[in-house]
């Protein structure tokens, strides 16, 4: 078993017994070095045909096919954020790769791909492209379409450091002054409150518990929808939202002249604009999410109490504001120090 030259050949010749049965086959290159790879690689693609069964062939499905069943089928399940998103996302990739066959998408075009937006747009940005991306492709192997996953391989960090833009008491007060009366009033409870994007445009009156001092996030507004978000309200965001419930009966708390409700997109633009203005090229909606955060971290509150107030899915995201208040490790190192004198 192993590799072999034979008397008649000048390649190696690989030779594996599976089950009583001998395999011998020519691998059709000298190298011994490389002949060994690819022996290692022969006995995985056979153990696996022995417990897994053969490799399924190619289902001959095109990527604008699995992008529609997606946003069909796994985009609805998301939050309203997540399929603005998914929607975003794919209309940015590549128009010649909607013809493709599923396999035909190499990682060799992936990172193509990601060398030509990181000319526009930052990491963080890319990294969530091809999150959503990646995520399509697991569906597809699920589904029997296709074998492989192209992005598989690819370092994705969807939540780096360089994200975490928050506003100074200084800035929020520029940004202020620079809203116009409505913008005005979404800004100052995004800030007291940290709501994501989708939830502070779309606030809804029935979100709101005793006497209007409580908001409730329900389950199916909150990111991957696995538990309610609860936040007190500030002085100042509780008597912003009462005055807009008693200025309409509108089920939401922001609305348009009009009576509507406004879209996120056009609140989105409008902030930008609203914020490039003041000076600010750097922020968005969601820095009043990461504003508030922030702030909560630098007064000293727990983590977890924080993560808990933001809807945090994983402790892990609210450990990138840790840096921020170090005076929680200085105290404990004066506790260590306390006992170290008292031995």
């Amino acid at each position: 078993m192993g590799i072999y030259l034979r008397p008649d050949s000048p390649h190696y010749w690989m030779s594996l017994q599976v089950d009583g049965k001998r395999h011998r086959l020519n691998t059709g290159i000298s190298d011994r070095r490389i002949a060994e790879e690819l022996f290692a690689g022969w006995k995985v693609e056979l153990a696996r045909e022995r417990w897994l069964g053969p490799v399924q062939a190619e289902s001959g499905r095109m990527l604008n096919e699995l992008i529609r069943e997606y946003l069909m089928k796994v985009t609805p399940r998301k939050s309203f954020d997540s399929q603005r998103r998914d929607h975003v996302v794919f209309g940015h990739l590549p128009k010649e790769w909607e013809n493709l066959l599923l396999g035909e998408l190499t990682p060799k075009m992936i990172d193509d791909y990601m060398s030509d937006r990181l000319e526009t747009v930052c990491f963080a940005t890319v990294s969530k492209e091809l999150g959503i991306l990646k995520s399509a492709f697991r569906y597809a192997i699920r589904w029997g379409w296709v074998n492989n996953n192209p992005v598989a391989g690819v370092s994705l960090n969807q939540e780096g450091e360089g994200r975490l833009r928050w506003l100074t008491r200084e800035e929020e007060s520029r940004l202020l002054l620079a809203c116009a009366p409505w913008l005005q009033d979404m800004v100052m409870v995004g800030l007291d409150t940290g709501l994501r994007r989708a939830n502070l445009v779309g606030l809804q009156r029935e979100w709101l518990y005793r006497d209007g001092k409580v908001l409730i996030i329900p389950r199916q507004n909150i990111k991957l929808k696995k538990t309610a978000v609860t936040i007190p309200l500030t002085t100042r965001a509780a008597k912003i939202i009462h005055a807009h419930r008693e200025a309409s009966t509108s089920p939401y708390i922001f609305i348009r002249q009009n009576g509507t409700p406004y879209s996120y997109a056009a609140v989105s633009t409008a902030f930008i604009r609203t914020a490039r203005h003041a000076g600010f090229h750097d922020v968005s909606l969601h820095t009043l999410r990461h504003t508030f955060v922030s702030r909560l971290v630098q007064a000293g509150r727990p983590l977890a109490e924080v993560a808990a107030l933001a809807g945090h899915r994983d402790i892990r995201m609210t450990l990138r504001y840790g840096h921020l208040a170090p005076r929680h490790l200085e105290e404990s190192i004066q506790v260590l120090e306390s006992h170290l004198c008292d031995a």
